[in-house]
């Protein structure tokens, strides 16, 4: 999510009236600004500087300085700043009251980041119909300045409208609505197109719909049913299964929903497209790799960042140092409520400097744990394709990534072992199995609920405007973002590994060892139909038909249909 300021707000008209050119000095002088308040804006600057840099404590510190000079004066822009350390703090409700209290949003070119941060906060406290409205809201605005006559510099530097398109986004995938939510990152690639998270949500679009039906592929088996045949009347009557998704192979196309009927201008979203998203999402990434490698920022050169405070907070990273800055010595008062700080340019200079060492080690780590879903996913949609070598390749790639998750490894793990499978080589497939298997036939849990916390986290800062009016989203938290729960649980991983091990020993012809493991995760995912499906090939195979039959029964994901396929040969 990307929280918006401007230092234009003054708390005064941001539109100046034309000065004679006769009378320029004299108003000039008359606007010249005090001591305080030229103290005041630089205090303000450095907030914005640390918040960008992820800084909290120094920012807190900053924030404290400027609203004592600010002391008795209308200054809405050390409120609007001080909203946003508290929404990077994780205190939504008190950022939404120092929001509310700046009384910026009768401004029209600010109001649109007005309510853009309120839908920011909004959706950071579950309450997703409300933030829609604040981006709606957002946009509205934002469109109302574009159309302004005469079109002045001011309006241009104040319309967000890109990146609240980009929030919308966001809002759209939690809400569950790919064509929409890629509308919007298509909105947004006008700033964002070298951006790699921004190639990985339209990514995610992709697979979303693909989850939801809204788009077929060549390979689609993982519908949440099973479609059983009835073939034949009385003692005739036979029950047919069909091998794959459609008589053609080709996946079954469902249609689109209704919600999603909007207008002609519906993204063609599909699992090519979400192969060349992921490529260009890696490009990105390996490109800044490179660049971090020639600056010596790479994690083989330096593992911790060069500063040892203890609270510079980013939740992705496991609480990185803060530097130690010159702001943040104490400070006396004058009489004015003034602060005076004490002198060291030469620090603070290089404390700012290390400020940014910092953050360019978040953004590495940011960017690892990016490269990490990139691979996985181009895994399954490469899988999905029915391409099985390049699905191996970027399976092996992420599980050679380095620091790499027990849950990608997991992940990894599995897509190649299917992979090897699909080229016929399961006993290749089974030593990759094999890893997690200890003893006879005792299955350990892939990972633990603390690796799924690691990536469940809430981000501090996501991005904020530089310099040059464009943002830098963060990927720090892409399951929060993008779907609520966005891995298995751990039970639900072994359960899922037993019945890839159990279809690995049916594919060796070992039944009886395929029988054992797929009860196995028969009672780890019992409403699994992939688990379910390898559980009555294994009966049939065994000879065990009316096993077979019962499982048929008992699954509540099982749809009977009238059908007219034909048996070839007898059983």
């Amino acid at each position: 999510m990307q929280l918006l300021s401007s230092l234009d707000i003054s708390g005064q008209n941001l539109q100046r009236p034309v000065i004679a050119p006769n009378d320029l000095p004299r108003n000039q002088a008359e606007e010249s600004l005090s001591a305080a308040d030229l103290r005041l804006k630089l205090h303000l600057y450095k907030v914005r500087f640390l918040l960008l840099t992820r800084n909290l404590k120094a920012a807190k510190r900053e924030v404290k300085m400027a609203m004592n000079i600010a002391r008795g004066k209308d200054y809405p822009m050390a409120l609007y700043l001080k909203s946003q350390l508290e929404y990077a703090r994780g205190n939504h409700r008190k950022a939404i009251k120092l929001l509310m209290a700046s009384s910026i949003s009768t401004e029209l070119g600010i109001s649109s980041m007005y309510y853009n941060n309120l839908g920011c906060i909004y959706y950071r406290l579950g309450k997703h119909h409300t933030s829609g409205v604040f981006f709606s809201k957002a946009l509205r605005n934002s469109s109302v300045l574009r159309k302004e006559k005469p079109r002045k510099l001011l309006n241009l530097s104040q319309d967000k409208s890109l990146l609240i398109s980009y929030n919308c986004g966001i809002h759209s995938l939690a809400c569950g609505r790919p064509f929409h939510a890629a509308r919007c990152f298509q909105t947004a690639s006008l700033i964002f197109y070298n951006q790699p998270i921004l190639w990985l949500r339209i990514a995610e679009c992709c697979l979303m719909a693909l989850e939801k039906g809204l788009i077929n592929s060549i390979k689609c088996t993982d519908k949440p049913d099973i479609k059983v045949n009835i073939i034949g009347k009385g003692k005739w009557r036979q029950l047919g299964l069909r091998y794959g998704s459609s008589p053609t192979g080709q996946g079954e196309y469902v249609g689109k929903d209704s919600s999603f009927i909007a207008d002609e201008k519906q993204p063609d979203l599909s699992m090519s497209l979400a192969r060349q998203c992921l490529v260009n999402a890696l490009y990105l990434l390996d490109s800044a790799e490179a660049n971090y490698m020639r600056s010596g920022l790479h994690p083989s050169s330096e593992e911790t960042p060069p500063s040892q405070s203890t609270n510079h907070k980013d939740t992705a990273v496991g609480d990185p140092k803060a530097p130690n800055i010159a702001s943040s010595v104490p400070s006396q008062g004058n009489s004015n409520g003034e602060v005076k700080e004490q002198k060291g340019g030469n620090n603070q200079s290089g404390s700012l400097q290390n400020s940014i060492t910092e953050y360019e080690h978040i953004r590495m780590k940011e960017n690892q744990m990016m490269k990490q879903a990139a691979l996985a996913d181009l895994a399954y949609v490469e899988l999905a394709l029915g391409n099985p070598l390049k699905a191996l390749s970027a399976a092996k790639s992420l599980m050679k990534l380095p620091d790499s998750s027990k849950i990608y490894i997991f992940l990894g793990t599995m897509y190649a072992a299917e992979a090897l499978c699909l080229l016929n080589k399961p006993n290749e497939a089974g030593e990759y199995l094999m890893m997690y298997v200890s003893g006879s036939n005792n299955i350990e849990l892939p990972y633990s609920l603390e690796d799924c916390e690691k990536w469940r986290v809430e981000k501090v800062v996501d991005g904020d405007e530089s310099n040059g009016g464009t943002t830098v989203p963060s990927a720090v938290s892409l399951a929060d973002e993008s779907q609520g729960s966005m891995f298995l649980s751990p039970e639900e991983a072994r359960g899922m590994f037993c019945a890839n091990y159990a279809a690995n020993f049916a594919l060796l012809g070992d039944f009886e060892r395929a029988h054992h493991f797929v009860i196995k995760a028969l009672s780890d995912i019992p409403n699994s139909s992939q688990a379910i499906l390898t559980a009555i090939y294994v009966d049939l195979k065994r000879g065990k038909t009316q096993d077979a039959l019962s499982k048929l029964k008992q699954h509540t994901g099982v749809r009977f249909l009238p059908g007219s396929l034909t048996l070839n040969g007898s059983s």
